[in-house]
């Protein structure tokens, strides 16, 4: 059997000048681009993402827009579809926008099922099997809808 042995100091780099490889010390300022998450979801045939307040639809073979919801006052935080239960069989779709309004609506009709207000800032939100909405908080605790 070896035993191997581990030391925290470091080891210098007796490599010839020519071989060593030069890296930019790593700044406080790190350079990294800004990247905003755009909320999204999907069903069998269609692809949902947010433009500011307003949900695209978009046929996935073609990227067609199939149709635009647009029953939300400010930006969307993020879309969930009901693609597990029965009853909504990926025709139900949940959004929250930054005002903290829940809208549940329909993605064949546009119309809107039921609406929301949250007293939490609401961080995600999935469908269960019975079709009720279970909503997560970012103090890690759920509320059944």
């Amino acid at each position: 059997m070896v035993e191997l042995s581990w030391s925290a100091a470091t080891v210098p780099d007796s490599r010839p000048m020519r071989m060593k490889t030069s890296v930019p010390p790593i700044t406080s300022e790190a350079q990294t681009p800004e990247s905003t998450f755009v909320p999204c979801a999907s069903t069998a045939s269609l692809f949902l993402y947010a433009e500011g307040s307003a949900i695209v639809c978009l046929h996935h073979d073609t990227l067609a827009v199939e149709r635009r919801f647009e029953n939300h006052t400010e930006d969307i935080g993020f879309i969930s579809v009901d693609n597990v239960s029965e009853r909504g069989a990926g025709r139900l779709v949940v959004s929250y926008d930054v005002s903290q309004t829940a809208v549940v609506w329909d993605l064949f009709t546009g119309s809107v099922i039921a609406r929301f207000a949250s007293f939490e800032q609401l961080k995600v939100a999935a469908w269960m099997r019975n079709g009720n909405i279970a909503f997560g908080t970012s103090t890690l605790s759920l509320r059944d809808a």
